[in-house]
Formats: structure tokens, sequence, C-alpha cells
């Protein structure tokens, strides 16, 4: 058996709450654009979110203030940010940021900053750290990933979902969650996610003679320009399949030679070729009788903003986005990168359509959501969708749309990179705007390393030492483009790991600034400095080693201190901190 840390005293004495200090009000915004909304959109709307028509316009009106907003904040601190969310009590976009200098940045693009306790690269440590404890499962977990309003990493638990004699085990994997501090936090729940499998987005489509799925978005193939639907990866597990549309008649083939279907840790989406004469595809996602929605791009969603789904099974309903970027277990497979809404749905929805409430945006695939359906059950009503450009980017498909998406090309801004000869690398970039799908170009990449034209992602294994000025660019299917430098350093391994002199005990007052310079050598630089079970009030900058803040909560505990060198190779020391009053 695995022994687990124990949690420190001061996280027993008392609960540390972390709170986003606001920095600041937006600077100032452009013009609010007249709201563009459709009847259908208004009308669920108005039922879902129980406003009048004015205030559904005074919603639209700021999240399309929001969305630009959005992406000049991604275009200026990119893989930074910490959280974004949209809040509707005050009509403001917000970002998380773990510097001045970023929160800085984040007012001259129009949003409320906010300096937080954790960065984005602890975050994603920290969720890094979920994932390997989680392992192939634990009973009752069923998602994790970022809490973007609370600067942290949520686990959602529905204990009544694992088998009672699983109890040790849960209480185990809880345990280890408590172990990591105020950065992870453990939500109980009484809901399971499931898939619900029971041409013109969100209308009926069936693959062979199963059950019923919805479209989600009709697109043509970059390569050749044939037509085609995305639709839920675990509709369409199945190789050269017929499909049939909401009349009967065949539609298409889906997942053409094996190709056309992800469901697994890389996605739930889907792709079906409509190959059958008298089929057209359209930029259209159905209202189901009370107006149409006109599809004019794709974005990506953000926390807090209003999207519809539609669907063969409960029409269309509107919600709130509530998570992005989470991994799910649905029992059968864990999938990671979906996001959560407020909305309901039922079975046969999957693969469905989400759009923005303003613009005709899509922004999503239905993939799942609770038990509980719009119109019968007592469980908690959510959706989980499939992000709709990580599916374009996939299959290499372009969304059927009214006209090219407007405005420019923005690629989200990269940090500087790092890297060892000989060791293998991945860089994930991102860009929005124009007319997706991009296609993606790099120059001043380091030897050895490419990038993917479909997807932006730069892999490969570095061969010479030396620094790159690197710029990546994004060009849409109009022409336009998009770009982002940065550079990238590649050392050579020493052969060394490196150390990590102890600090010792330390003592420290609650209100009292700290300012402890960790000390580390050998090794290949740069390093990369983690602390976990700090004092609540007090973090560790990942770049430099130096802990900082002013403890918030008395006690007495021991915390485990990290140094990870650029060969991938680690030291550690422990140091005990006293809290006094």
């Amino acid at each position: 058996m695995h022994s687990l840390p124990t949690r420190p005293l001061w996280a027993v004495v008392a609960a540390a709450v972390g709170v986003a200090v606001a920095l600041g009000g937006p600077g100032a915004l452009p013009a609010r654009a007249a709201p563009s909304v459709s009847p259908e959109v208004l009308q669920a709307m108005r039922r879902d979110f129980r406003l009048s028509e004015g205030q559904v316009y005074d919603r639209v009106t700021d999240e399309a203030a929001a969305a630009r907003a959005a992406t000049r904040v991604r275009g200026r601190v990119g893989d930074r940010i910490a959280g974004l969310w949209f809040d509707p009590a005050s009509g403001t976009l917000n970002a998380a940021v773990a510097n001045d200098t970023d929160a800085a940045l984040v007012r001259e693009a129009g949003a409320v900053a906010h300096r937080v306790r954790y960065g984005r690269a602890e975050l994603d440590a920290a969720a890094r750290e979920v994932t390997r404890t989680v392992g192939k499962g634990v009973p009752g977990v069923v998602s994790w990933g970022p809490d973007d309003r609370n600067d942290r990493i949520e686990i959602t638990l529905d204990r009544a979902a694992a088998d009672p004699s699983a109890t040790a085990y849960v209480d185990a994997f809880v345990a280890r969650i408590a172990a990591l501090g105020p950065i992870a936090h453990i939500s109980e729940s009484a809901d399971s996610p499931r898939q619900q499998s029971d041409v013109v987005g969100g209308e009926k489509w069936i693959p062979g003679t199963e059950s019923p799925c919805s479209i989600g978005f009709p697109v043509t193939r970059t390569s050749g320009g044939t037509k085609a639907f995305l639709t839920a990866g675990h509709c369409t597990n199945d190789a050269d399949q017929a499909a049939y549309g909401k009349d009967g008649s065949r539609v298409g083939t889906s997942n053409r030679n094996g190709v056309g279907s992800v469901n697994a840790r890389e996605g739930d989406m889907g792709i079906v070729d409509v190959d059958q004469a008298g089929w057209n595809v359209v930029p259209t996602v159905s209202g189901y009788g009370q107006g149409d929605v006109t599809v004019t791009g794709s974005a990506e969603a953000v926390v807090g903003t209003a999207v519809c789904r539609s669907g063969q099974t409960t029409g269309m309903r509107c919600g709130e986005v509530t998570k992005v970027n989470q991994s799910v277990d649905y029992g059968n497979v864990v999938i990671e990168g979906l996001s959560y809404t407020s909305t309901c749905s039922a079975g046969g929805d999957s693969g469905g359509s989400y759009v923005a409430a303003t613009g005709g945006k899509a922004v999503g695939l239905h993939s799942g959501g609770g038990s509980a359906t719009c119109t019968s059950g007592s469980g908690e009503k959510f959706t989980i969708f499939q992000p709709v450009n990580e599916a374009l980017a996939t299959f290499g498909a372009s969304l059927v749309t009214s006209n090219p998406q407007p405005g420019a090309v923005t690629v989200a801004a990269v940090s500087a990179q790092s890297g060892v000869v000989g060791s293998a690398v991945e860089l994930k970039n991102s860009a929005e705007g124009g007319a997706a799908p991009y296609i993606w170009s790099a120059s001043g990449l380091p030897a050895g390393l490419s990038i993917a034209a479909a997807t932006g992602t730069v892999t490969g294994t570095p061969t010479t030492a030396g620094t790159s000025h690197v710029t990546v660019t994004a060009t849409d299917r109009a022409g336009a483009t998009g770009a982002a430098a940065f550079t990238w350093t590649v050392t050579t391994v020493t052969g060394s790991s490196p150390t990590l002199r102890d600090p010792g005990q330390q003592v420290a007052y609650i209100g009292k600034p700290v300012s402890l310079a960790l000390q580390a050598s050998g090794g290949t630089k740069p390093y990369v400095f983690k602390a976990v079970a700090l004092p609540s009030g007090l973090s560790v900058d990942p770049a430099t080693g130096v802990v900082s803040g002013s403890p918030t909560t008395w006690g007495f505990g021991g915390s485990t201190l990290t140094v990870t060198d650029a060969a991938g190779k680690s030291a550690v020391a422990q140091v005990a901190w006293n809290v006094y009053f």
C-alpha cells in the first residue's frame, strides 16, 4: 500500500479560501455593437434564463463586447491566463493572472484583471498531478479540470456511483487530493455524466440500425470540398456505416475508412460524409419551428457566456457555459478537453449543435449530460460538449457559413519555451477569428522540430543547442493571417541531476510578507520550481523559485518543495512552517 502524504495542520485548523483580488475595472471599451440575436434564440433565452426581451438584448450586447475583449486578452496574454470568465451581473469579461505585467495587459484589452495565487503553469501542474492520481479511474470521480473563477482545479465526485466496497479507496484518493492544498478542490455531485446516444444542425440522423443521434454542423472537407457534417464520436464508432437522415432515406457514410471518429482521451467527435444525391449542406441550425440560426463562423466558449443547444430529442435549449477544458470519466471512456453548460438534454441529442447566443457562432458538439432530462428526473441538469474548432482541425473540415466569418485572425500569445537536446517536446497553439480551419506554419523552429499544418501543434526532438526566435502563423481559408512570436531555448544535457538546498524551518506571521528564495544548482537550466501544501496566502514563482505572499491562517505544518531541470530531473526538499498571529 502506498503511503499518503499528511495534510498540513493549517488545512485542518481552518479551510483556506482563495480570493481573487480585483485590480481594476476594464479599460476603455469600443462602442457597444447592436445585438444580433435571432427570434428562436431570443425566445429560448427568455424561457431558459427567465429574462425579459430587453434583458436578453442587454446580455447579448454585453457578451458580444466580452467576446471581442477575450480575443484581445488571448492575443496579449495567451498561455499565461489562469482563468477567463464573463460576469452577467456586471456585463464584463474577467481574467485571472499571476503578475502585475499581465494584469496591465488584461486591462488594456478591456477586461477586469484579477491577481491570483496560482498562475497557469501551477494550475496545469496541479491538473497533471490530479490526472496521475486518478490513473485509470477512481470510483465516483466523474470529472476534473480548471475552475476559472476560483483559481483552482476542481474534481467532481459522485459517491453514490461508487460501489460501497470501494469506500476506503475513495477516501484515500480524497486524502491525496487534500494534500495538494487549496489548489485542488473536491465538489460532491449526485449525478454522473453519460453519453447520450439514444442536412441541418440539430436535426436527427441515424447510424445504421442504431439509436438516432443529432447533426452538429454541416461542413465541407478542406481537401476536395466534399460535403459532410460533424457529430459526436460515440455516434460514429463503426467504420463505413450507412447514415440515414430524418426522413429515413440514406444521407451518407459515417466514419469512412475508419478515420472519421474519435471517442477517446483526444475528444468525442465524428464526421459523416454526405455522399448521396439530393442532400445539400446549408449554414443552418434548427430552431425547431421558431426560426433557424444562421451559422456565420466558430468561436471558443468562455465561462459565463450563454449558449444554445439544438438536438433532435429536446429541440433548442439555452444555458451558460460553466466549465471548460474538463476531463470527463463516462465510465467506459475518459475524454479530455470538454466543456460543461447549465442547459438540459436527453438521449438522442448527442452530436447536436451548440451556438453562441450572439452572432451565430458554432462552439461545440453535444457529448453527454446528466440523468435528468429537460422534462423529467430529479438530478442536476447539465450538458457536456466537444469544442467544435478541435473537430474541424482533426478532420480537416470547414464550416458551411452564410458569409466568411468577419474579423482578423488572432493567434494566442506563447510564453518563452525551453527544451533539451534529445528530449521530445510538444507545444499546442490556438487561433480564433477569420474563417476556420487554419493552415499553420512556423519559422525559426529549433532543429528537429516541426509544426502540424492542420492543428498548429509543434512536436519533435531538438537536435541542436541554442536560442531560436520563433514565429507561428495561422492562415484562414480566406487568406487572412495572424501570428505569435516567442523565443525557444534548447540546452545540452549535462548528465548531472539538480540539487535543492534545504531552507530549514521557517517562522512567519499572519499578514506579514514572506520572501524565501529557493536555491538550486546542478542539472540543466532553466529550472521549474513547485511547492505543495504551502501555508495559505503563500505561493512559489515557478521560474525564480521565490516563495512569497502573506500568510492568512495560523498553524504548523510541512511543505514539499521540488525543482525540475530542463532534462526532467528533479530534487525535493521539505520545509517546516510555524505560522503565528
